[in-house]
């Protein structure tokens, strides 16, 4: 039976983090699985001897890391993994994302081919139907776990040579750096919610209808020449996206700036 020891009411750590620090312990131990649901704030306030209400201050606190999720009526669960925040006001790729934020970001290649450009990549693109494209199809890890299936799309006569790279260990927009000279500066992107087909639930490693984030960006160059097309679905449970309001955009785009200084390649 699942349980946690009490507080050390004579220690200089606060009360609630110590639950905090016990139950995370827990779940790295496995006494606590993904999904599984974790005591109620009455059944932890019994074991550890402290108030409801420092027992909530613990919860909320792994909640905001994304240890924890809430479902409501029903209780608090286990997450399967800290949630990754992806900021909507930067450029920057998967890998320096992920290791920025302490993970280990990986990739597994799934295809790399010479494909013509369907109605939709040749829109993104600005090119006639047909044109031939290399599309790099990769599934993308964090810490060894799949989270993540990513197309890329690029003009195959501009970019010579994509076919022949190691796409399990470079990254693309480090290449477009520094084998094309392509400096990279904005993107358009589109996210919505969708359910995982057989197909991305395989690969991601979740049931079929699970929630998803489905994603799809057109990058640009500094003369605003589409260079990149992507289709992307994430776990919805370890992603979340983070972007700062403001009434002045110019404000808001300052403080992004300030407070998260993440590079802009992939």
């Amino acid at each position: 039976m699942f349980s946690l020891p009490p507080v050390r009411r004579d220690s200089a750590e606060p009360l609630y983090l110590q639950i905090r620090n016990s139950l995370l312990q827990a779940i790295r131990d496995g006494h606590l699985k993904p999904d599984q649901r974790v005591p109620s704030e009455r059944e932890l306030s019994e074991m550890t001897g402290v108030s409801r209400m420092t027992v909530r201050q613990a919860l909320q606190s792994l909640i905001a890391e994304g240890v924890l999720y809430t479902v409501p009526g029903k209780g608090t669960f286990v997450s399967c993994g800290p949630k990754i925040e992806q900021n909507l006001q930067r450029l920057s790729g998967f890998t320096e994302e992920v290791r920025a934020q302490g993970f280990t970001p990986g990739s597994r290649v799934l295809s790399v081919e010479r494909i013509g450009a369907d109605e939709q990549v040749a829109a993104a693109l600005d090119l006639p139907p047909d044109t031939p494209v290399i599309r790099i199809a990769r599934q993308r890890l964090v810490d060894d776990v799949p989270v993540a299936i990513e197309k890329a799309y690029l003009e195959a006569e501009r970019f010579p040579g994509l076919e022949s790279i190691d796409w399990e260990t470079h990254s693309l927009y480090q290449v477009l750096l520094t084998r094309y000279h392509i400096v990279l500066v904005q993107a358009r992107q589109f996210i919505e919610a969708q359910e995982a087909n057989r197909y991305v639930a395989e690969l991601l490693g979740i049931e079929r209808g699970k929630p998803i984030l489905a994603m799809e960006r057109v990058t640009y160059t500094t003369d605003n020449q589409p260079v990149e097309y992507v289709r992307s679905f994430y776990r919805a449970d370890r992603f979340r996206l983070k972007v700062v309001l403001s009434v002045d955009g110019h404000t808001a785009t300052g403080a992004v700036a300030n407070v998260y200084r993440l590079p802009g390649q992939r």
